[in-house]
């Protein structure tokens, strides 16, 4: 992938802010966007909230079948805002939805974009609380770690892992059963192949 022009000739003179979002794409739900300034960011017709993300984590690189993951954290849990995503993060049916982390190029007086110097898609797979310690009056507020990894087998490179009948026919074919039974194989017995006589 090559950068746009006005990427390629800030990064040349130096001058250059880096701009980075994150966007959750959860089921029956808008897309909501978060970022580390310090004041709401609007870009591409999402608002990214501020304050909340603090650290977008490293990329951690497994061998054999394991994928690669990333973990994203946040603070600040509860808020006062009911419908914060990550203050209800738990309530919702986050596993595998998909997560979009962007970095943007802009001009460092103006936050004005220049381009996206990079863009990577993953899926929520976990979700952790770390509790800080207690303030004055004896409350204390959370920290959510969100751990992500790569969508799909074609991203997940040649693990050839499959976790699910869907995934196995959206990577494959719509009509492959390969992993109909994957689900239950370990507690449901199930008879394979022609039965004699």
């Amino acid at each position: 992938m090559s950068l746009a022009p006005a990427v390629d000739a800030a990064i040349e003179s130096g001058q250059i802010a880096a701009l980075d979002l994150i966007r959750f794409d959860l089921p029956g739900r808008d897309p909501v966007g978060y970022h580390m300034g310090g004041r709401p960011y609007t870009y591409n017709g999402l608002t990214y909230l501020p304050n909340r993300w603090l650290d977008m984590g490293e990329m951690r690189g497994d061998l054999g079948v394991a994928v690669s993951a990333r973990e994203v954290v946040f603070s600040n849990i509860p808020t006062d805002d009911p419908n914060d995503l990550i203050n209800i993060l738990e309530s919702l049916a986050y596993t595998n939805a998909p997560v979009i982390i962007s970095h943007l190029a802009g001009v460092p007086e103006t936050n004005e974009v220049l381009g996206i110097l990079a863009s990577s898609i993953y899926e929520i797979n976990e979700v952790r609380y770390e509790e800080g310690a207690a303030d004055d009056s004896g409350e204390s507020t959370l920290t959510v770690i969100i751990e992500l990894e790569p969508p799909g087998r074609s991203a997940r490179g040649e693990t050839l892992v499959m976790r699910a009948q869907e995934e196995q026919q959206f990577d494959n074919d719509p009509t492959d059963t390969c992993l109909e039974y994957a689900s239950v194989v370990q507690t449901v017995p199930v008879e394979w192949g022609q039965r004699s006589g």
